[in-house]
């Protein structure tokens, strides 16, 4: 039996990264898991491959998260295929490099509704699943950009940061409620995933692009996406039913300065 035995995952962002990792280390540890994204043939391949090795834990659905429609046929879809929703991540998310002089407004719009706007509408329609498969718990992808300002991060900063707080309240809310769920924020600092791929490969010297992130990091090196997968195992797992409300950093040390 793993330490997710029984629990029924929906995870936004699925198809790759973060989102990926988490799904494999869930199912890994004898969670169903459903994976959704707006890339339909990569979220299918990735299901396909959990599968793969764990027969029939994993499922997949094209999933817009700034769309409602998109979350309720989601949400209704991985309820019915793993017989309820005990676990909630919300994942899925952008960057963008802008000051308050550079960005668009346009811009900004997009990443507040995909970095925030899409947990308060996802969380809202997945509570009647989540209160139904108590325990449960969800889990907010943050970022250390939410606890520590950068001048060309604009975005980012006020989602991230956002994220924190609306974890927060919705710890508080279900407490109060008296419900068996928790809700709790990750910070990673920059960890190996597609994004960060981008932003060194910009620089035309992916060695010399990740060296210059790790030399900010106090531990010398990027997070690994498992380094970050265990932390969500664990607030996933009945260990951390006392824990909610809080933020899990992983970030090599870089906000104890």
């Amino acid at each position: 039996m793993g330490r997710l035995a029984g629990k029924k995952a929906f995870i936004t962002g699925g198809a790759q990264g973060l989102g990926k990792c988490f799904a494999e280390m869930f199912a890994a540890e004898g969670a169903h898991v459903t994976i959704t994204d707006v890339q339909a043939d990569a979220v299918r391949q990735t299901a396909e491959e959990i599968n793969g090795r764990y027969a029939g834990k994993a499922f997949a659905f094209t999933h817009d998260v700034t769309s409602r429609a998109d979350w309720e046929t989601a949400l209704a879809g991985a309820a019915d295929a793993m017989g309820g929703i005990s676990v909630l991540v919300n994942n899925a998310g952008i960057g963008s490099f802008g000051s308050v002089e550079s960005e668009t407004f346009e811009t900004y719009r997009k990443v507040m509704d995909i970095d925030l706007d899409a947990i308060f509408v996802g969380t809202q329609l997945a509570m009647p699943h989540l209160k139904d498969s108590q325990p449960a718990s969800i889990i907010n992808i943050s970022s250390v950009a939410g606890l520590r300002a950068d001048g060309n991060f604009l975005s980012y900063n006020v989602a991230k940061a956002g994220v924190c707080m609306i974890s927060k309240s919705i710890a508080l809310h279900c407490a109060k409620a008296g419900y068996q769920i928790t809700c709790n924020s990750i910070h990673p600092v920059f960890t190996r995933t597609a994004i960060i791929e981008a932003m060194t490969m910009a620089s035309g010297d992916r060695e010399a692009g990740e060296a210059k992130l790790a030399r900010q990091i106090p531990m010398k090196r990027i997070g690994e996406p498992e380094d970050i997968g265990h932390m969500a195992v664990y607030l996933a797992s009945d260990e951390a039913k006392f824990v909610t409300g809080t933020e899990l950093v992983a970030d090599g040390g870089l906000t104890a300065r």
